[in-house]
């Protein structure tokens, strides 16, 4: 198997678990999701190894290959970890991670995918990768839980697009201000986001 053969199947298969398509605990098996991607399943299941060191799948010797369970806890580290990582840093000492220049990230009928170019674009002045590589990961792991979020805020659309307005203006505090009101109004909904992730149960 070629390295961009392994690449197709590895992405295709991230877009496919990270969907929301598939509920919190429910097993996958690599024969069914190899003829969705069209592959063999022994690049399938490497995928899916890959997927687990990133967390997005988890793995159990009686469970197999599932989508991780959505919990309290979970949600409530990655929106932290989320506003922690895009609010502009001006302590003196500290490397600053606001860009050089500031363009603005239009607000598209995708909301899911415009907040994860908005809050990607925050860390461009970053001067370390790993900080975006691990805020890629960490918007892998929320994909599902922020398509959930049109469920309880109606006004979505217009939130975004004054976060991406004030992130174009280069005003860092109001930025600062809203990021933090942005992320507290989701932090204070994770009961309700979890609910949502277990339609059954209700």
């Amino acid at each position: 198997m070629t390295p961009r053969v392994f690449d197709r199947i590895y992405t295709e298969l991230k877009r496919e678990v990270t969907s929301g398509r598939y509920k919190p605990g429910q097993r996958l098996q690599a024969r069914s999701l190899a003829d969705v991607l069209r592959a063999s399943t022994s690049p399938v299941t490497n995928a899916m190894r890959q997927l687990v060191g990133e967390d997005i799948l988890e793995y159990t010797d009686d469970d197999g290959f599932i989508i991780p369970w959505v919990t309290d806890r979970r949600l409530r580290d990655l929106y932290r970890w989320t506003l922690r990582v895009t609010t502009p840093r001006h302590e003196i000492g500290e490397a600053s991670n606001v860009p050089t220049s500031f363009d603005a990230v239009m607000i598209e009928d995708d909301l899911v995918g415009s907040t994860e170019r908005l809050f990607l674009a925050m860390t461009a002045g970053e001067q370390n990768s790993e900080v975006t590589r691990a805020l890629s990961n960490n918007s892998d792991r929320l994909r599902a839980t922020r398509a959930l979020e049109g469920q309880l805020f109606a006004d979505r659309r217009e939130e975004l697009q004054a976060l991406a307005d004030l992130f174009a203006s280069g005003n860092h505090t109001a930025l600062i201000t809203s990021l933090a009101n942005y992320h507290r109004r989701r932090l204070d909904a994770v009961p309700q986001l979890v609910g949502l992730s277990y339609p059954d149960r209700r």
